[in-house]
């Protein structure tokens, strides 16, 4: 799974590895833009929680 700023170009980097059944979980510092984020998954569905733990400012 991948997660980068939203309206970028996703890179070939993963954030989490898992396979079907695990419960895995995993912190990821992303840039918010827009108010948003991008999740992406390469094969199948996932049931994904995610919570904003922080933020940095200028």
């Amino acid at each position: 799974m991948s997660v980068y700023p939203y309206g970028t170009t996703r890179t070939s980097a993963s954030n989490l590895n898992f396979v079907a059944g695990q419960t895995v979980p995993n912190m990821v510092v992303v840039p918010v833009k827009d108010g948003k984020i991008t999740f992406y998954n390469h094969s199948g569905s996932v049931d994904l929680i995610a919570d904003m733990a922080g933020y940095y400012t200028d």
